[in-house]
C-alpha cells in the first residue's frame, strides 16, 4: 500500500510539475507572432484585409483570459467606408477544470465599442458577399464530437450596426447601448436585458429565455420577454421551439400603446412611406391573443380581444400557408361600432381623385380587379350588436363571407335596420373568365320616418318601405354587368304620411292646397322595374295619396345608360286640380339626363305652369310633379285606384285601370276649392322657389 502510495504522489508531483513548467513555457510565447497568420488566413477565406493592432494578451490561470485591442475587417472596395467592422476592445475568460469533463466552459465574453457595415450598392451587391469560398474536405465527426460550449455571460457595449441600401435608398442604424446575457450552466434560464435605439428610436428587450441546451438541442422552450419600441408595449410568454425541424409556439402575446398616432410617427422613422399617413382611429389601444404556430405554414391568434380607441372586437384568425394558396379563417364580434367616431369628418380638404377621361358614362367600363379573389382562399364571419353610421342605428348585423376558387359567397348578410328586417346574398364567381354576379337583397317594414328623423328631418315624411332586389347577370366591368343584367327591382311603402316639410321642399303651395289628412297621406309608393338582358322595364310607378296620383312608364337601358320615361301626375280633388298636371317625358342618359313637357291641349296660364312643373323636375328629381298655375285652370280630376293592382304586384298603365270611388270632401259635397294667392307665372322665379325649399330658404 505505501508503494501505491509513494507511486501515485509520484505521478501527483509529475503533473504539477509538468503544468508549472508547461505554464511557464506558454508565458514565454509572444502570441503576437501569430497576428500576421491570423490575418493570412482570414484574407485567404474573405479577401479582405484583418487588421490586429493592439497586442494579443493572454493571461494564465485555472481561468485564463485572452484580450486584443483595435480589431478591424476591411469593407468591400466599393464600400462607402474603409472598414465593414472594427472591434475597439474584445475579451473573453474561460474555466479549465470542466474540459476535465469534456465541458467548455466559458465564464464572460466581453465586446466593447463595436461597428458594423451592412451594405448594398445601387446594383444589389452586398458587401458581406465575400465570394465562393475554397473547396475543403469535411471532417467526418465521430459520435459525440459535437460539445456545446457553456456560456455563463455575455457582454456588448456601445455596439452600432449601420445597414444601407443604395438601391432601395434606404439606411437604418441600431445602436446597441447595453447587451447582457447571463446563464448558470446548460440547463439553466438565459436572462436577457437589451437597450439601444434604431434610427433614434429608443427600445429595450427585457426577460428570460429557455436554457442553452433546449435552445441548441431543439426542444420547446419557455419564453418571456417584456419590450418597448415605437411607443408599444409588448409582451411575450410562453413555449417555442423546433421540435424535429418543424418550428412550433405557442405564446400569450399583448400589444399595447397610449396612441396610434405616435406609434405610426415613430414607425415612419423606419418606413418613410408611412409619414403622413393619417389614421381615423385615436386614443390608447390594446391587443392580446394566444398565438400557435404548428410548423413553418399554420399559425393562428385564438382568444383575440382587440381595443381600439372606440373600438372593441373578439374573435379569432387564423391562417395555412400550406395549401395551393393561402387559407385564412376569421371570426370577429363587437357589441358597437360606431364608423362615426371611428371614422369621423375631417376639416381637411380631400385630395383631388387623379383625372380619368370622361366617357360620358356612369358605369365604369375599367376591368374588374378580379385576380386577387384568386389568390386566396377565406372564411369570415362578422357580428355586431350595434352599427352606427351616419347617425343611423343598425342592430343585429351578421356577415359571413366565404371565397373558394376565386367564387365569393356574401350569404347571409343580415341585419335590423330601423325596426326592419334586411336580409341578402351575394355570389360573385370569377372562376372563369367572364365573372358571374348573382344577388338578392329584401327588406321588410323598414321604418323610413325612424331614419329621417336620425338624419334630423323628422317632419318630412312616416311610414315603412319594403325592397326587393333579385338580379344577376355576367361581365368583366361593372359595365358590362349592367348591360347583361336580369331580374327586377321593387320597392314598396303602404299606408304612409307625408309631412309639412316634405310638402315645403316638393312645393310652398301644396300646403294650401293639401288640406286635410287623407291628401297627406301616403296610400302607396311602389317602383318596380322588371330587367331583360339590360333593359329595365317599368312594371309599375305609383305613388298615391288621398288627394294625386303620380304614374310612370317606360325603360332605363342599362346597356347604353338611356332613358325613356314618362311621369304622368293626376289630381283625385278638385281643389287639387288647380295644380298643374302636365306629363313629363324624361329622356337623355344616366349621366345627362333631359326632359320635356307633354305641351298637348295645354294653354294659357297651363303653358306657364307646365314650364314650372318641369322646372320642378329638373331642379327637384322626384318633387311629385306640382307647381300652382292660376286658378282658372280647368279642373279635372282622376279617382282610379292604381294602388291596389301596384301592391297586388300587376303592372300599371295609366288610363287602363279600374276607377275607385271619389274621396269624400272633408269640407262638404260639391264645396268650392279654398281660395289660394295667385303666383307669379315667370319659370325662372319658381325655380328659384323650389331650390330655396330644397336648402331650406
Amino acid at each position: 500500500m505505501s508503494k501505491a502510495i509513494k507511486l501515485l504522489s509520484g505521478i501527483g508531483v509529475l503533473v504539477i510539475a509538468l503544468i508549472i513548467a508547461g505554464v511557464a513555457i506558454i508565458k514565454t510565447i509572444d502570441f503576437n507572432q501569430y497576428k500576421g497568420l491570423i490575418a493570412e488566413q482570414a484574407k485567404a477565406a474573405t479577401g479582405r484585409d484583418l487588421t490586429i493592432a493592439g497586442d494579443l494578451d493572454l493571461a494564465i490561470s485555472l481561468t485564463p483570459r485572452i484580450s486584443v485591442d483595435g480589431v478591424s475587417f476591411a469593407n468591400a472596395p466599393w464600400g462607402s467606408s474603409p472598414n465593414m467592422i472594427s472591434i475597439k476592445h474584445f475579451a473573453a475568460e474561460m474555466s479549465l477544470m470542466p474540459l476535465l469533463s469534456g465541458e467548455i466552459k466559458i465564464n464572460q465574453v466581453i465586446l466593447q465599442g463595436v461597428e458594423i457595415l451592412a451594405e448594398k450598392d445601387a446594383s444589389g451587391k452586398a458587401n458581406w458577399d465575400f465570394g465562393a469560398p475554397a473547396a475543403k474536405t469535411p471532417a467526418t465527426p465521430s459520435e459525440g464530437d459535437v460539445v456545446l460550449p457553456v456560456v455563463n455571460a455575455v457582454s456588448l457595449k456601445d455596439v452600432t450596426v449601420t445597414y444601407k441600401d443604395a438601391q432601395a435608398g434606404q439606411q437604418y442604424a441600431l445602436k446597441l447601448d447595453t447587451v447582457d446575457l447571463k446563464s448558470g450552466g446548460l440547463s439553466a434560464p438565459l436572462d436577457l436585458m437589451v437597450k439601444g435605439n434604431i434610427n433614434n428610436q429608443a427600445f429595450s428587450v427585457g426577460g428570460q429565455l429557455g436554457s442553452i441546451g433546449a435552445i441548441g438541442g431543439g426542444d420547446m422552450f419557455p419564453v418571456k420577454l417584456d419590450i418597448a419600441a415605437l411607443k408599444l408595449a409588448i409582451g411575450i410568454e410562453g413555449k417555442l421551439g423546433v421540435p424535429d425541424g418543424a418550428p412550433m409556439a405557442n405564446l400569450k402575446l399583448t400589444v399595447s400603446g397610449a396612441s396610434l398616432d405616435e406609434t405610426l410617427a415613430a414607425a415612419a422613422t423606419l418606413e418613410p412611406g408611412l409619414k403622413g399617413m393619417d389614421i381615423p382611429i385615436k386614443g390608447a389601444f390594446k391587443i392580446s391573443s394566444q398565438m400557435k404556430l404548428d410548423g413553418p405554414t399554420e399559425i393562428s391568434l385564438a382568444d383575440l380581444d382587440v381595443s381600439l380607441g372606440p373600438l372593441a372586437l373578439t374573435g379569432r384568425v387564423a391562417a395555412d400557408l400550406g395549401g395551393v394558396r393561402p387559407a385564412i379563417d376569421v371570426a370577429l364580434k363587437t357589441d358597437t361600432l360606431n364608423l362615426d367616431e371611428l371614422l369621423p369628418k375631417s376639416d381637411k380638404p380631400a385630395a383631388p381623385a387623379a383625372a380619368k377621361p370622361n366617357d360620358g358614362r356612369v358605369f365604369p367600363g375599367d376591368p374588374l380587379p378580379l385576380d386577387g379573389l384568386k389568390a386566396a382562399d377565406a372564411k369570415v364571419a362578422f357580428d355586431a350588436a350595434q352599427v352606427i353610421v351616419q347617425g343611423m342605428s343598425i342592430t343585429n348585423v351578421s356577415v359571413k363571407l366565404n371565397l373558394k376558387d376565386g367564387r365569393l359567397s356574401v350569404d347571409p348578410l343580415g341585419a335590423i335596420v330601423a325596426g326592419g328586417k334586411i336580409d341578402a346574398n351575394v355570389l360573385l364567381d370569377t372562376s372563369k373568365a367572364t365573372a358571374a354576379l348573382k344577388t338578392k337583397i329584401n327588406a321588410k317594414q323598414v321604418d323610413f320616418g325612424q331614419i329621417l328623423v336620425q338624419q334630423g328631418l323628422g317632419d318630412m315624411a312616416t311610414g315603412k318601405v319594403d325592397m326587393n332586389v333579385d338580379v344577376s347577370g355576367s361581365g368583366r366591368s361593372v359595365r358590362q354587368l349592367m348591360a347583361g343584367l336580369n331580374g327586377k327591382t321593387r320597392i314598396q311603402i303602404k299606408d304612409g304620411r307625408l309631412e309639412s316639410g316634405a310638402l315645403n321642399v316638393i312645393s310652398t303651395d301644396l300646403l294650401n292646397v293639401f288640406d286635410s289628412k287623407d291628401d297627406k297621406a301616403i296610400r302607396c309608393a311602389v317602383v318596380q322595374f322588371n330587367i331583360t338582358k339590360g333593359m329595365a322595364d317599368t312594371h309599375a310607378i305609383v305613388f298615391e295619396t288621398g288627394g294625386l296620383s303620380v304614374i310612370g312608364s317606360g325603360s332605363a337601358n342599362l346597356a347604353d345608360e338611356t332613358l325613356k320615361l314618362r311621369v304622368d301626375p293626376r289630381s283625385k280633388k278638385a281643389n287639387l286640380a288647380t295644380v298643374a298636371m302636365v306629363p313629363v317625358d324624361i329622356s337623355g342618359t344616366f349621366a345627362k339626363p333631359d326632359w320635356q313637357i307633354d305641351m298637348a291641349g295645354a294653354t294659357g296660364n297651363v303653358v306657364a305652369g307646365a314650364a314650372r312643373t318641369g322646372a320642378a323636375i329638373a331642379t327637384m328629381g322626384l318633387s311629385l310633379l306640382v307647381e300652382k298655375v292660376a286658378k282658372e285652370t280647368v279642373a279635372q280630376t282622376d279617382n282610379t285606384d292604381y294602388c291596389t293592382p301596384a301592391l297586388a304586384g300587376k303592372k300599371v298603365v295609366p288610363g287602363e285601370m279600374k276607377t275607385a270611388e271619389a274621396p269624400k270632401s272633408q269640407s262638404g259635397s260639391g264645396s268650392a276649392p279654398p281660395p289660394v294667392e295667385k303666383k307669379s307665372s315667370n319659370p325662372l322665379e319658381s325655380i328659384g322657389k323650389s331650390l330655396g325649399g330644397l336648402f331650406g330658404n
